[in-house]
């Protein structure tokens, strides 16, 4: 015997397929940077990798993504973003110890604890490091790295165009350094100098959405 499906079983199992085929939802900027803090807590750079644009994943050299983002800190938290229009900033704050932030500026505790609290801004090796330490603050024996990030939109969706250390929130970049971000640390981790300019740097916001 031919069995009849009721017209609104067909209609229901229609609208899923066409549901199914449906593009997911476009992520929004924060959204994009969550999904990039997940993969880099899982150690999955590839997808990490995925959220950059091209340009500032051109510019890295292959398999130094983890040294550079290891320069935010531990369970990196998203404080704030603005949108204006195809460009996003986004805020994260990292935490570490005094020892491993030192380490990764190649200071001693007691030399950086000195630096965020004392800073000799007339001191060579301090003006080195200031790019950096422009993001950090103490709190107790915990150093906080703050990092402005900027999305642009493309094709894909938001993307990363570049992290720089940003002065904690409510206070003025320090007078007397120059807030250029080093995006690796001694030793640069960039492909090319050239494209350092595009995907680093400076105080001045990116200005050009490729």
């Amino acid at each position: 015997m031919l069995r009849r499906f009721p017209v609104w079983i067909t209609v229901v199992a229609l609208w899923g397929g066409i549901a199914c085929t449906q593009a997911a939802p476009v992520q929004a900027p924060d959204e994009v940077v969550n999904t990039f803090i997940a993969a880099t807590d899982k150690g999955d750079w590839g997808t990490a990798d995925s959220y950059l644009t091209e340009r500032f994943s051109n510019a890295l050299r292959p398999g130094s993504l983890p040294s550079i983002w290891g320069l935010v800190g531990e369970n990196p938290q998203i404080r704030n973003q603005e949108v204006t229009g195809n460009t996003a900033y986004v805020w994260v704050e990292g935490t570490s110890s005094l020892e491993d932030a030192g380490q990764r500026l190649g200071l001693d505790p007691l030399t950086l604890r000195s630096y965020l609290t004392e800073p000799d801004f007339a001191d060579p090796n301090y003006q080195q490091l200031a790019s950096q330490l422009v993001g950090m603050r103490l709190e107790g024996d915990t150093v906080i790295s703050r990092v402005k990030i900027t999305l642009y939109r493309q094709e894909a969706g938001w993307r990363i165009e570049v992290w720089q250390p940003d002065a904690p929130e409510g206070e003025a970049s320090r007078p007397d350094t120059t807030p250029q971000l080093q995006l690796a640390p001694q030793g640069s981790e960039l492909q090319n100098p050239g494209a350092a300019d595009s995907s680093s740097t400076e105080a001045e916001e990116p200005s050009e959405n490729p």
